[in-house]
């Protein structure tokens, strides 16, 4: 069986994907890492079958956070209306509920910078902070926004051994911040000045003063 991954953003579509996931593990009971990519709104019924499916939830906070409101009164809540806009990227329902939480950025449709993206995983708001947040509840931990870009997105890619994290005979792939991600505030992270970037051992960016 091949690896999947699927562009699924609604209620409907993202259940037909885990359907035929589910259908072709019955076919094929072989270990193959699916990927659902989106997943904007789903009920909770659909929650849970990540998990126990082995499907990895690729999710971009940065669309909730810079293209919806809080209040609902942005294009996209209102198409869908106050059930499925009030269960909106359901980022901890999916964690929580054990499924593989994937972070990105969707660019070129939407910002890219990854601090960006987990700042807005954190905290649910848009680059301007004195709006509310959309689903705060729906808000991941430091850790877990910084696992969901690294070791998580290293998984559904089949390089958990080689990738995602700093360890010996891993490839050399790493971010060095000016400050701990883990202890700067939710509001605070997307300025944190990146000091030094290395892409499979090669430096590709160093800041002047080191």
């Amino acid at each position: 069986m091949c690896r999947t991954t699927t562009h699924a953003i609604g209620d409907a579509a993202v259940r037909h994907v885990l359907d035929s996931v589910e259908k072709a593990h019955a076919e094929s009971p072989a270990l193959v890492r699916h990927r659902v990519e989106h997943i904007e709104t789903v009920p909770d019924d659909t929650v849970r079958r990540f998990a126990r499916l082995g499907v990895a939830a690729s999710m971009q906070p940065t669309h909730c956070c810079e293209f919806t409101r809080a209040d609902h009164t942005d294009n996209w809540s209102r198409r869908l209306g106050e059930e499925r806009a009030g269960r909106a990227f359901r980022c901890r329902d999916l964690w929580d509920a054990g499924a593989r939480v994937v972070l990105g950025s969707d660019w070129p449709i939407a910002p890219f910078p990854p601090l960006q993206v987990m700042a807005g995983a954190r905290h649910r708001r848009s680059a301007d902070l004195s709006l509310p947040p959309h689903g705060p509840e729906q808000a991941l931990t430091p850790l877990q926004a910084l696992q969901g870009y690294t070791v998580n997105a290293a998984w559904a890619a089949g390089e958990e051994d080689v990738a995602g994290r700093i360890a010996v005979g891993r490839r050399a792939d790493l971010t060095v911040l000016a400050e701990n991600p883990l202890d700067v505030p939710d509001s605070e992270l997307a300025d944190v000045p990146v000091l030094l970037t290395v892409v499979g051992g090669r430096p590709t960016h160093r800041a002047a003063h080191l």
